[in-house]
């Protein structure tokens, strides 16, 4: 990073704050001499503006004289990359309230059929602007949700945990403290349990020790999802037992299965499952006796 050219670059009057801050990101990359080689993808993600801007504005910063673009060969599949020189005092900034005719899609220079500097994709027809108002171009990438942690210059600020997406009511039992190992997952387990039952299922220490074996056994990720779609079990030994902890925890491998899957096994499925099975097990054994008798030579019964 070259401090002098990031302060020369944040003086100059581009006419368009995107073009800026393409500008300043290839001054950040550049050495002490301005060379630097960033791909437009680079720059982009850097940017949070699309691959397409980014190539326009570096076409209109060469086009200013506040930059060189020049196109190294030679690389470990034969491909070709740009290398950027800044000139900034090579050139004069563009007065105010001047447009460029240089537009998100397409090139500088390129007319319809052309094609536009290597590392982008076909052109299309340039569009030209005759206001004089600097062009402001809309940021149509999705934005990423940013985390709740500040950052301030001098001023350590502590990172405040994420809340839960379901406000849990005053009156649940069991554990409040979110830190706390079997929180996430009683809490899944409690509300789809009063969802169905209409009543708040039992906390005691027991409950608590299942809890913790239940994460221990599935992952601290996933153990809570597992919790909430046992709740949706109909089979009948689960309904008896009003969707006990004790059958969760005795098969919480196989809940684990049915909640990656979306299937349910139930006492039917379970039996139309074994019918299948039986069906291919006994179209089997028919295949291979009729094998056999064809290759001894016996008349097939079944033909």
């Amino acid at each position: 990073m070259s401090m002098g050219l990031m302060v020369a670059a944040m003086k100059l009057r581009v006419g368009n704050p995107l073009r800026k801050l393409v500008l300043i990101k290839l001054a950040d990359n550049a050495s002490d001499v301005g060379e630097c080689w960033p791909s437009y993808q680079h720059i982009a993600d850097q940017c949070e503006i699309s691959k397409r801007s980014v190539m326009n504005h570096i076409t209109a910063l060469c086009e200013a004289g506040l930059l060189r673009k020049e196109i190294r060969k030679g690389g470990p599949k034969g491909n070709s990359s740009n290398v950027y020189f800044l000139t900034l005092d090579g050139g004069a900034p563009p007065a105010p309230g001047v447009v460029q005719q240089i537009h998100q899609g397409s090139a500088a220079g390129s007319s319809p059929g052309e094609s536009p500097a290597l590392g982008g994709s076909a052109a299309v027809a340039p569009r030209i602007s005759n206001s004089l108002e600097p062009v402001m171009e809309p940021v149509i990438e999705p934005i990423t949700p940013q985390a709740t942690a500040k950052v301030v210059t001098g001023q350590v600020v502590p990172f405040v945990q994420q809340q839960p997406r379901v406000e849990i009511p005053a009156d649940m039992p069991g554990p409040k403290d979110q830190a706390c190992k079997t929180f996430k997952v009683w809490a899944n387990y409690a509300m789809a349990y009063r969802k169905r039952y209409n009543a708040w299922p039992v906390w005691n220490a027991k409950t608590g020790k299942q809890m913790a074996l239940l994460v221990d056994r599935l992952g601290a990720d996933v153990a809570h999802h597992v919790a909430a779609h046992f709740l949706k079990t109909s089979d009948a030994a689960v309904l008896r037992k009003c969707h006990s902890l004790n059958e969760l925890l005795a098969n919480a491998e196989s809940y684990h299965t049915q909640w990656v899957t979306g299937q349910r096994v139930n006492g039917t499925t379970a039996r139309q499952m074994e019918r299948t099975e039986a069906n291919v097990s006994a179209a089997e054994q028919a295949a291979q006796m009729v094998l056999a008798k064809r290759q001894a030579g016996e008349r097939n019964e079944y033909l």
